[in-house]
């Protein structure tokens, strides 16, 4: 399998060798630095070099021979069909679109051999979040609500499962967030004055003081921002693997499978962090709110110990955008 990697804005002056290792975990950096001694990769159609360092907009390509992708669930939940658009929830565990490690199980190329059609995710998702995606169906749909005057999504609203007592009430975190380049996790974001201006409101629903349950508010929508801006607050996403525990899992993925023993310290197999709400403006049918019910089995299992959860969350989810809710999840 061809696998091939063109670096994005903010990627570039980094080495061939530590580029792969993070963005392609399924090999370990010594693995890495013999593939390229062997020449197996190449940088704009040229066999790289160890000590190659890498720029925006340089692509890379390797074959791999005897490469499987991953397992990831192969189900979704249907909310919303319309002639432009199309409302799924997403389980945890899948990626929307490609990654260093997965290129065809992807959650887009699920959809579309489903519905047999071309599809086109309005927004992002990471893939150990669940939770409602927006698609749209094709692309001439796709460009018109991309670059609508009037925005299709006026809100999204998540619910987050997080480490010890968060104080009640409502807390706003507007840290600006970068990466860091002397990170050893180098896809973390930190709170840095130099960042991209964020704001993220979180909405504290409950707690047992071992963990907190919070509604989080996306104002701006950042790379990482809820999960962030929470470990800057001192409560990071129960089985978030690259803010917890200082990333020692995540660091631990990149060279090898994790073990029962770690996800029970981490507290879930994947991070608990679920897309619960979104309010949209269809045209004809302003102010329309949509929940997705397609929780993990960690996150389910936590919900269960807070059985008033939902009317606390409708209820201040009611009170924030003076909106109509359906009685029952659609």
């Amino acid at each position: 399998m061809l696998l091939q990697r063109r670096l994005r804005a903010g990627e570039g002056n980094i080495s061939l060798c530590h580029f792969l290792a993070v963005n392609f975990t399924y090999h370990s950096l010594e693995r890495w630095l013999q593939l390229i001694s062997d020449g197996a990769i190449a940088v704009n159609g040229i066999v790289g070099n160890v000590d190659q360092m890498l720029f925006v907009g340089d692509l890379l390509a390797y074959r791999a021979i005897g490469f499987t992708e991953p397992e990831v669930p192969g189900y979704f939940e249907p909310i919303l069909q319309t002639g432009e658009l199309l409302l799924v929830g997403k389980p945890a565990g899948i990626p929307v679109t490609r990654t260093g490690l997965i290129v065809r199980n992807t959650f887009v190329n699920l959809l579309r051999g489903h519905y047999g059609e071309e599809l086109h995710p309005l927004h992002r998702l990471d893939r150990e979040t669940s939770g409602l995606l927006l698609c749209a169906r094709g692309g001439d749909a796709c460009r018109k609500y991309s670059n609508a005057p009037e925005p299709l999504i006026v809100g999204k609203y998540y619910l987050a499962l997080v480490n010890g007592r968060m104080p009640a009430g409502t807390i706003c975190s507007e840290q600006p967030l970068a990466p860091r380049a002397e990170s050893p996790v180098r896809c973390r974001m930190w709170p840095d004055q130099a960042g991209k201006p964020c704001k993220t409101i979180f909405h504290v629903l409950a707690t047992n003081g071992v963990f907190s349950l919070v509604l989080a508010e996306l104002v701006t929508g950042r790379r990482h921002q809820i999960r962030a801006h929470l470990a800057h607050l001192g409560h990071p996403v129960v089985g978030d693997k690259i803010y917890s525990h200082g990333g020692h899992y995540f660091l631990k993925r990149t060279v090898g499978d994790l073990e029962e023993s770690d996800y029970r310290a981490l507290g879930a197999h994947n991070q608990t962090l679920h897309a619960w709400a979104i309010w949209l403006n269809f045209p004809g049918r302003p102010g329309t709110f949509f929940f997705s019910r397609l929780y993990s089995a960690d996150f389910q299992r936590y919900l269960n110990l807070f059985p008033d959860w939902e009317r606390l969350a409708r209820e201040r989810l009611a009170a924030m955008c003076a909106a109509p809710l359906p009685e029952h999840s659609c």
